[in-house]
């Protein structure tokens, strides 16, 4: 399994290749990921979902907190589904952009978001990682890493309750 900082290190070593013609194409993968995140967080989610090819493929990797486990959905309709469930349960604060990473056209970011279940009051803080793959301007493909700081005293101190910006 890759951990967070594994995926740093990746990502500093490819922010390092971007020059030349691809240097646009990186800046606006930057944005469309930044915006997804963004539009995640405030519950924008049929904004979002027009990032999404209606035949990508989610691929969850690691224990989900709340209701989800390991395992793949396929299609747009199934991402969107498994959000809405997600969204009963639990209320998006905030979150931060930790790092966003561009490739030969691929994407990764690192972030650190923070929820409260609706139910106990409870704040979780998640530091996930996704890698998108792209195909004709929407993403094809999502892997999904995350850590969370459980409901302790760790959580309260991780906690994001406002977006935090990110430069582009």
């Amino acid at each position: 399994m890759l951990s967070i900082a594994a995926v740093t290190r990746w990502g500093k070593a490819m922010q390092q290749r971007l020059d030349g013609p691809d240097r646009e194409q990186s800046r606006e993968l930057r944005r469309n990921v930044l915006a997804i995140t963004q539009l995640r967080m405030s519950g924008k989610i049929d904004e979002m979902m027009r990032y999404f090819a209606p035949d990508v493929v989610v691929q969850y990797h690691c224990t989900k907190e709340g209701l989800f486990l390991p395992g793949v959905l396929e299609g747009r309709a199934a991402f969107k589904e498994n959000i809405r469930l997600t969204d009963i349960e639990y209320e998006p604060l905030g979150s931060e952009v930790i790092d966003i990473l561009v490739e030969n056209g691929d994407t990764a970011v690192r972030w650190r978001n923070s929820w409260r279940h609706r139910g106990t009051g409870r704040v979780s803080t998640l530091d996930m990682a996704h890698f998108l793959r792209w195909r004709s301007g929407q993403v094809v493909e999502v892997f999904e890493y995350l850590d969370y700081h459980g409901w302790g005293p760790a959580a309260a101190s991780a906690r994001i309750d406002r977006d935090e910006p990110f430069g582009l």
